[in-house]
């Protein structure tokens, strides 16, 4: 038995064959597959795992359950070949009026198996050469690199939807925390603001587009803040900043801001994460928490 590893598992992509741009080119295929051999049965069988026909699509399907004879694991091990099943099958095998038949792996460059290609015919097949067997083999070949690019593009997609929606739930979460805070991606740009920052601000989301909370550090301190910003960004480290920042009712309060660095599963950069704390709470109601 080959092993289950290499077999590609139940995805939305295959469950869902039947309703992408998949299925009819697997059928203009199959229709090629029985023009160029002249044979009835043409059709491509797809895994859902080690052991299970996930969807059969093509014509003679309803030969399926006697081609079974053809063990599925032998057909995933290696093409079969039956030119006449009096001296090609073990003697008592059954393959109902069908005298020829013969499978190609559906196999992609990188080893994933999406399930076998086959054909048969009524009646024996002795002129069906090696040539004929390697030309199968190169059409199926081609078909599952294919899908192989198919699956790829379904695997990105579902990845980004994932994503979408660990971000939906960051944000979510976030909105929630009592100190402003501000997402910055990997060019130091700002791609999300908590709802504590917008009302600290009294800014709209699209104002804090990139850096917009800049604008809201005192003139003094804001060359020195942007400083420390980009040698963070640059070290790919944690920093802190203290600065007076402007309040929605125009009282700049002395806030000190904590960041810390992202980076993704492979390790590469991705932005800083940045938490605002109002000093002068601590500090008293006057001084650095009025205008400077």
């Amino acid at each position: 038995m080959i092993a289950e590893a290499n077999l590609i598992r139940p995805t939305s992509y295959l469950h869902n064959i039947l309703d992408t741009p998949e299925h009819p080119d697997l059928r203009r295929l199959t229709a090629l597959v029985q023009n160029l051999f002249r044979v009835p049965v043409a059709y491509f069988a797809l895994l859902g795992g080690a052991d299970r026909v996930l969807a059969r699509i093509g014509s003679g399907t309803e030969y399926a359950d006697c081609l079974g004879v053809l063990r599925l694991d032998k057909l995933l091990a290696e093409p079969q070949l039956v030119r006449d099943p009096a001296c090609d099958l073990p003697p008592g095998t059954d393959l109902r009026d069908l005298r020829f038949a013969a499978s190609a792996l559906l196999q992609s460059t990188s080893g994933v198996q999406f399930g076998v290609l086959v054909i048969a015919d009524r009646v024996p097949r002795p002129e069906f050469s090696l040539a004929d067997f390697c030309a199968l083999g190169e059409l199926a070949g081609v078909m599952a690199a294919k899908m192989e690019l198919r699956l790829v593009a379904s695997q990105a997609l579902e990845l980004e939807l994932a994503l979408r929606d660990s971000c939906r739930h960051f944000y979510g979460i976030a909105d929630f925390a009592p100190v402003p805070l501000i997402y910055s991606s990997a060019d130091g740009s700002s791609t999300f603001v908590n709802r504590a920052w917008l009302d600290f601000s009294g800014r709209t989301v699209e104002q804090e587009r990139a850096n917009g909370w800049v604008s809201l550090i005192h003139p003094g301190y804001r060359r020195a803040v942007v400083r420390q910003c980009r040698q963070a960004f640059l070290a790919r480290g944690a920093f802190s900043a203290e600065a007076p920042v402007r309040r929605r009712d125009g009282v700049y309060r002395w806030m000190l801001g904590k960041a810390v660095p992202r980076f993704r599963e492979d390790g590469s950069f991705d932005g800083f994460v940045s938490c605002l704390i109002d000093m002068a709470d601590f500090r008293g109601a006057g001084g650095r928490g009025s205008r400077p």
